[in-house]
């Protein structure tokens, strides 16, 4: 399942921040797609596959004690629209 993070963290834990992202290591059942940084700061997007509940679990807890993660599921629209019909009420 795909998955879009967005992970804020409060000024003073910059540094801290920095310091876990170069130790990051992507867990097994984690494919990342892409990323990209808040240049304003303090903000950071990923959008990534997660094979398994456990993969995600492995993945994002490490983050939790200095970081904010809104994680949303998603899906490409074209997708999306292929599934719409099922799911439409018949009238």
């Amino acid at each position: 399942m795909l998955f879009m993070d967005v992970s804020t963290w409060d000024p003073a834990n910059r540094d801290k921040v920095l310091e876990h992202f170069k130790k990051l290591e992507v867990p097994e059942g984690i494919d990342i797609i892409n990323q990209w940084i808040d240049l304003s700061g303090n903000r950071y997007y990923i959008l990534y596959e997660a094979e398994s509940a456990e993969a995600y679990g492995a993945f994002n807890l490490p983050w939790s004690d200095i970081c904010v993660i809104d994680s949303v599921p998603v899906m490409e629209a074209s997708e999306f629209m292929q599934l719409l019909p099922k799911y439409q009420k018949k009238t």
